[in-house]
């Protein structure tokens, strides 16, 4: 709206300067040199012949200017400073796709980049950082071993915690707060080149926050420490997977699956604990593993191998459309 404004009052602005000085080509000399390099001052000077459509045209135009530059100041102070400063584009590689608000800020990332164990989305130029959040895993490491982070308000636990930075002026500090609950995030990773991984963002803050992210994460290089133990899961599940493949192969057993009812599992979970099942979500996914009591707060609990340790996937029943029980033919 604003660049908008601006705009269009620079166009009718130059079309009324234009429009003057054809109108006083015929006049005298000092009409028509006035008129092309000081025609806005031919708004404050009257009797002087000069015709009123352009004169009104250049008044519009420049009032245009000034109402969309006053609403620019207003709503985004530290564009109108990038803009006089003459970074008139943003930094290149900016997510097309990524979006959101930080504290009510309008939020378009153009640096995605992994730090250490944080996930940092930061909107700038230069070293400058208008605006940030920061996804810390510090504490919550073992969630970045699975291809999905998927975090509900209500859920407890090791979780990640966000920090958010903001603009709040051109004299003063930037904001800054910590978030540690109460806000769900949907995080899905897919492979890309070695060493590398993109993905997908929903982040929803509680209202009182103003933020939210969602949008596709380009590729991005992975930390040091998640290439180190991806290569180490891959060097100790090669030769079990191997092994089993052998096992299958002379005792050729064919699995088969049967569905449970999840209701059952809800009401009896005693009957079903130790059970290997295949949980298919309703986003698609599927999870293959040894099924656990409930948890406290009524989610199923899913435990996967993962190279010597295990993992621990907790689900809640509305997220699950079907749950099976492998059995082994005799």
């Amino acid at each position: 709206m604003e660049a908008l404004m601006i705009l269009a009052g620079a166009g009718a602005l130059v079309a009324g300067w234009v429009w003057l000085v054809v109108a006083t080509m015929r006049r005298s000399v000092s009409k028509m040199l006035l008129a092309l390099f000081f025609a806005p001052l031919t708004l404050l000077l009257r009797g002087m012949g000069y015709p009123l459509g352009p004169r009104l045209l250049m008044l519009v135009g420049s009032l245009a200017m000034v109402a969309g530059g006053a609403l620019l100041q207003q709503r985004h102070p530290d564009r109108v400073q990038e803009l006089l400063a003459g970074h008139w584009l943003d930094e290149p590689g900016a997510a097309e796709d990524l979006r959101g608000t930080i504290m009510g800020q309008p939020f378009r990332p153009n640096r995605i980049l992994w730090r250490g164990d944080d996930l940092v989305f930061e909107e700038g130029t230069g070293d400058r950082v208008r605006r940030s959040l920061t996804i810390r895993f510090g504490n919550a490491r073992e969630l970045l071993l699975e291809s999905s982070v998927e975090r509900l308000p209500s859920d407890e636990g090791l979780w990640p915690e966000l920090v958010l930075q903001w603009h709040t002026g051109a004299l003063s500090e930037p904001g800054l707060r910590r978030i540690t609950d109460n806000y769900s995030l949907s995080l899905d990773f897919r492979g890309g080149q070695q060493g590398q991984t993109a993905g997908r963002i929903h982040l929803h803050l509680p209202t009182i926050h103003s933020t939210w992210l969602t949008g596709e994460i380009p590729p991005l290089t992975l930390p040091q420490w998640m290439t180190e133990r991806s290569r180490s899961d891959t060097l100790v599940l090669q030769p079990r997977v191997e092994a089993a493949a052998r096992s299958a192969q002379s005792v050729r057993p064919v699995p088969a699956w049967r569905e449970l009812s999840l209701l059952a599992m809800l009401d009896e979970p005693e009957l079903f604990s130790g059970s290997v099942v295949r949980l298919t979500t309703w986003s698609g996914r599927t999870h293959e593993g040894v099924l656990k009591q409930l948890s406290e707060d009524k989610r199923l609990v899913l435990a996967l191998p993962r190279g010597a340790d295990q993992v621990e996937l907790h689900f809640h029943p509305l997220d699950i459309r079907q749950i099976e029980e492998r059995i082994t033919p005799r």
